[in-house]
């Protein structure tokens, strides 16, 4: 990155900055270990059920996938689709909202390319 572009974007940060850090609070909300690779999986297969959801995470307890869809549904960022079947027949999908990660995901994915292909 030029230094120009990067003291733009510094200046732009210290200028537009609130009395809260929205980097520090978006990472509050999707930080987690879990979050970022459950969000990923739904924005590229939508609408899963809870043990598809966890095979393709891969990796996490039960436990956890709970906790982190029940905090990510709290978030606004999914949700929970109950058909009111039985037997019970649930799916999880992005709102509006965690459609509009696709934004950061994208830059994330570029950079991870980036620094893998350098490493």
């Amino acid at each position: 990155m030029e230094q120009q572009i990067f003291e733009e974007k510094i200046n732009r940060f210290n200028k537009e900055m609130p009395d809260y850090c929205p980097i520090t609070y978006s990472m509050q909300i999707i930080g987690s270990k879990w979050k970022i690779p459950i969000l990923w999986k739904l924005m590229l297969e939508d609408g899963q059920h809870y043990n598809h959801l966890k095979r393709m995470v891969g990796n996490i307890t039960n436990t956890m996938l709970t906790k982190s869809l029940r905090e990510l549904e709290d978030d606004k960022l999914l949700v929970r689709h109950d058909d009111g079947t039985v037997p019970p027949s649930v799916t999880y999908h992005l709102t509006d909202l965690g459609k509009e990660l696709v934004y950061t995901m994208d830059g994330l994915f570029d950079w991870g390319q980036k620094i893998h292909k350098n490493r």
